[in-house]
């Protein structure tokens, strides 16, 4: 058996073989390094809500999905809700040539796609997008819950995928509970075996395999046996993440001032109301469960052995409770994806959240939506403060602000 050391080293050059060997990929890696760390404060301080083109390209190629997850929080069961929205209408979802037109535009700026849904392999033309990313040498993350992975893992490996990210909520038993669907880990496990496989066939040392799991009361005492099972399946890194949580009287708190009249006052088409009943996800975690949730991501990071293991967001103790119980804990007011990452939705729309509705991809360029007025407009509001459903975004930053007081949290801000 190989030692941890052996492990580390061998996961290590994997990655290292991964940048090496294409020099497209290395070259959006610092780039998405060099925005974050350097370009986007240069952007946030001086330009005005103007931005340079993001590092990340989030594609939805479609809402459908095969599973019915516990904690998604996509609505697709309130079936009023979908109606009023167009991403969720498969007869609404791009044909590959306009995604094919978004490629040849993300070309001069090289972004990281992060391809993603519902369940991004229902999408009919999947194989052809990936095939004409690939012959781009754009930077390739496809994100998945791993049921129909085996049917395409040659097609992902031999075209140069980066990364394939495969959702996994713990060991069988519990995992298909989440997932809503038995059989699901099978699938899962059939699929990653798949692409481990077609690597050792083509000899490749990707896509890596990253495993993605939220935290829930269903797996909270399981989560050192999910790590366990993902170093047996021979997954190559792995990432739990904090549900994205909120409350019905934060959610009314956010909609009484985020209104239609607000967002068309500052110039940025909404579809009302800006964070919708069912579209979040009701925290099930108890106060009691707080040190058992502590001790089991130490074991998790004990069991991960030599495959790295992180947790989003990074919270100290102090901070995982105020996540969990209190939405005015003052966290920095501080989110850079409105700089970073532009979310495009499967029917062309660029939702950069909170249902603002900034352009769609068929009808303008990326770059007349990316620094169109809308974008700049609300830029220009969230630099000067957080409303009341951002509190438990991913996105944002939960490094705690001292200086802020719990009342400047829930101060939204206004026209100027």
């Amino acid at each position: 058996m190989k030692s941890l050391e052996h492990r580390k080293v061998g996961r290590a050059w994997r990655v290292l073989q991964r940048i090496a060997t294409q020099p497209a990929t290395l070259l959006t890696v610092l780039r998405e390094a060099y925005r974050t760390n350097v370009d986007i404060p240069l952007d946030r301080a001086l330009r005005a809500g103007r931005s340079g083109m993001p590092a990340v390209l989030n594609l939805e190629l479609t809402r459908r999905c095969n599973l019915r997850c516990r904690m998604c929080p996509q609505p697709r069961h309130v079936a009023a809700t979908s109606q009023k929205l167009d991403w969720y209408d498969p007869a609404q979802e791009l044909p590959l040539a306009t995604w094919v037109h978004v490629l040849d535009q993300a070309v001069a700026f090289k972004p990281r796609l992060y391809i993603t849904g519902g369940e991004p392999l229902l999408y009919p033309a999947f194989d052809a997008l990936v095939l004409e990313a690939k012959r781009r040498r754009l930077f390739v993350e496809v994100q998945t819950n791993g049921t129909r992975l085996a049917k395409v893992a040659d097609l992902l490996v031999e075209c140069g995928v980066n990364i394939i990210t495969v959702s996994i909520d713990g060991p069988p038993a519990v995992h298909d509970e989440i997932r809503g669907a038995a059989g699901t880990f099978d699938r899962l496990r059939e699929g990653v075996e798949a692409i481990l496989e077609a690597r050792r066939r083509h000899g490749k040392p990707g896509p890596l395999l990253r495993g993605a799991c939220v935290i829930t009361q269903r797996n909270l005492q399981v989560l050192d046996d999910l790590v366990a099972a993902a170093t047996a399946l021979g997954l190559d890194s792995m990432r739990c993440e904090h549900p994205i949580i909120d409350t019905p009287e934060n959610t009314a708190r956010h909609n009484a001032v985020f209104t239609p009249e607000f967002a068309t006052a500052h110039g940025m088409p909404m579809v009302a109301p800006s964070v919708m009943d069912g579209e979040y996800y009701e925290n099930e975690i108890a106060v009691e469960d707080l040190p058992l949730l502590r001790e089991k991501l130490r074991q998790a990071r004990q069991r991960a052995g030599g495959m790295p293991f992180v947790v989003l967001p990074e919270l100290s103790d102090t901070a995982l409770r105020a996540y969990y119980f209190d939405m005015d804990f003052p966290f920095a007011q501080t989110c850079n994806a409105l700089w970073k990452v532009c979310k495009i939705a499967s029917d062309g729309s660029v939702l950069p959240c909170l249902h603002l509705v900034m352009g769609n991809v068929a009808k303008k360029s990326l770059a007349d939506i990316w620094n169109g007025r809308p974008m700049v407009n609300f830029r220009k509001l969230v630099r000067r403060g957080l409303f009341p459903g951002c509190a438990r975004c991913c996105r944002r930053s939960y490094a705690a602000d001292r200086r802020r007081t719990a009342a400047s949290i829930r101060t939204v801000p206004v026209a100027r």
